[in-house]
């Protein structure tokens, strides 16, 4: 038995914690919506971002990279003020882009656009958060298999459900259906979505993002037409694999930086994690700031040449 597989299979009491809190998330959801065995507030939707911003913290203490230290920290801190105390004190909920239809879910795709699926799904997602802190501990359980890669395209049935809710918000917002058709939607998600928690420890923390998230498929297809994207300088790269096996996505890095000398799928949620742990520096985040500040240069070489 390698080495690796002792410690996939070691339980430590963060493991055990980890779940619980897992469980915890579900059932606050669940109490809130379906099973209504108390109006409190520590059993409902907030339950799940109460695990994030405590694990949040404990992260945020444990995380050596400086880079992916500072985001989980601002991932922790959107999620306790964004998604938490504006809506709980306040009654804020301007600010959750996954209402599908609001202004300013229409407002996040053009962030997204600029900026890649990373503004969601690596800085200030709820889906995100649970998995980038009460789930670290069970990174090493991700499974990347080849059969997987394909299997990522079952996502897109999500995403054309909630395509059609679009639409029926849109076309008719008041509509019986359409209501009908939200709780259908939603409660098949948030249903799947919470199970899929469940078996984090065997499957890792990015299972319902790899396969069925259907906010994680409109943004990554946002992505892909904008500006983001992972770039890799071939001669630094020496194939080392490192970048792939830090990626919780399952993403074939090596094979599409041979390819294509870059990362542009749906499927990269941009937490750059291969960027920062490439031994040799041979990764770059391009997104909007690159494309102006090179459309500047450009305008300024032609000036220069006129002159």
């Amino acid at each position: 038995m390698t080495q690796a597989l002792k410690r996939t299979r070691t339980i430590k009491p963060i493991h055990v914690l980890a779940f619980l809190a897992f469980a915890y998330a579900g059932l606050g959801f669940f109490n809130q919506h379906f099973f209504h065995w108390t109006r409190s507030f520590w059993l409902s939707g907030y339950s799940e971002k109460i695990v994030i911003v405590v694990f949040g913290v404990w992260r945020v203490t444990q995380e050596k990279n400086p880079y992916t230290r500072r985001r989980i920290a601002v991932l922790t801190f959107l999620i306790a003020t964004l998604w938490l105390l504006l809506p709980y004190a306040l009654g804020i909920t301007f600010f959750n882009h996954h209402t599908v239809g609001s202004l300013w879910f229409f407002a996040y795709l053009v962030i997204i656009f600029c900026f890649g699926r990373r503004a969601d799904c690596a800085w200030n997602c709820p889906c995100v958060g649970i998995r980038d802190t009460a789930g670290d501990p069970f990174r090493d359980r991700t499974i990347k298999k080849d059969w997987l890669w394909r299997l990522r395209h079952v996502k897109w049935v999500f995403l054309a459900s909630i395509l059609l809710y679009l639409v029926l918000v849109i076309v008719a917002p008041y509509e019986i259906f359409t209501l009908k058709y939200a709780r259908g939607f939603m409660g098949i998600n948030m249903g799947l979505y919470f199970a899929s928690l469940l078996v984090i420890p065997w499957t890792g923390n990015r299972n319902y993002c790899r396969f069925l998230c259907p906010w994680g498929a409109l943004y990554g297809l946002i992505g892909r037409l904008g500006f983001f994207k992972i770039v890799v300088d071939k001669d630094k790269c020496t194939e080392c694999g490192r970048c792939e096996r830090q990626c919780d996505m399952g993403v074939p890095i090596r094979a599409l930086l041979r390819e294509h000398g870059e990362i542009n799928v749906p499927d990269c949620v941009g937490c750059a994690r291969c960027v920062v742990e490439c031994p040799q520096g041979a990764l770059t985040v391009v997104d909007v700031k690159d494309a102006i500040k090179n459309g500047v240069s450009a305008i300024r070489g032609r000036a220069a040449g006129a002159g």
